[in-house]
């Protein structure tokens, strides 16, 4: 556990230096008064349809019909593919509060990990209760290295383990690392090889809200093996 600037971290390196996992603590109760208020303007929006959260079909699933995600999500900032691409994302100049999400990750990125960039792409996901978001990684062409997330709200547990492309074997694919993320937090992975190697989930203990920072580039936008991220799975 270190310490730096503003709030305090830990940090986990992945086995063969395939990148490390990351999370900057909240402070409460006072450091988490941008936390606070961003949650509340978070569920102000969504009750009002200035931000348009839906839950999206998974397009990979072994029942017949049409399944949904178990979370709703909306996406700012450049299209990303894995949620709908255009369909499902609007400019950040419309979404006020995503925009303070974004700046809180890159000043708490600056002031614990002295780690300066600009992302241009949020995912907000709104977590009922019993929902959750199955193992996947971000893996998909155009994705930068770099993938941080606010939490917000109920604490929720993020589970890591390698990829089955990776590692067929069912028997060594075992939860690697397991994560406690509190509101306020702001878990990091960094690295392009977390992404390549592991999948995680998250499953939340209640309402949850949650916004991923990304810096996508326009391949992101032309690669076709993005539509089968959604999947279904335990």
């Amino acid at each position: 556990m270190s310490n730096r600037g503003q709030g305090h971290y830990q940090a986990f390196e992945l086995p063969q230096q395939r990148g490390r996992i990351v999370i900057i603590h909240g402070c409460p109760p006072f450091g988490n008064v941008d936390a606070d208020h961003i949650f509340e303007e978070y569920q102000k929006h969504a009750s009002s349809g200035q931000l348009p959260f839906r839950r999206w079909p998974l397009r990979a699933h072994k029942l017949r019909g049409t399944m949904l995600t178990h979370y709703f999500s909306q996406n700012a900032g450049a299209p990303y593919q894995y949620v709908g691409g255009a369909d499902n994302t609007i400019p950040f100049e419309n979404a006020p509060v995503v925009s303070k999400a974004r700046d809180l990750i890159q000043a708490r990125l600056r002031q614990a990990l002295n780690i300066q960039i600009e992302f241009n792409e949020v995912l907000s996901c709104a977590y009922m209760c019993k929902q959750k978001m199955a193992f996947h990684s971000d893996a998909e062409k155009g994705l930068g290295p770099i993938v941080a997330g606010l939490s917000l709200g109920a604490p929720a547990l993020m589970h890591f383990r390698p990829c089955s492309r990776f590692e067929p074997d069912v028997n060594k694919r075992g939860t690697i690392l397991s994560l406690i993320l509190r509101h306020g937090d702001i878990l990091l992975m960094d690295g392009s090889e977390v992404q390549q190697f592991y999948e995680h989930t998250v499953v939340p203990a209640n309402f949850r809200i949650a916004a991923t920072a990304r810096l996508i580039s326009p391949e992101n936008a032309m690669d076709g093996s993005a539509k089968r991220a959604i999947k279904l799975e335990a």
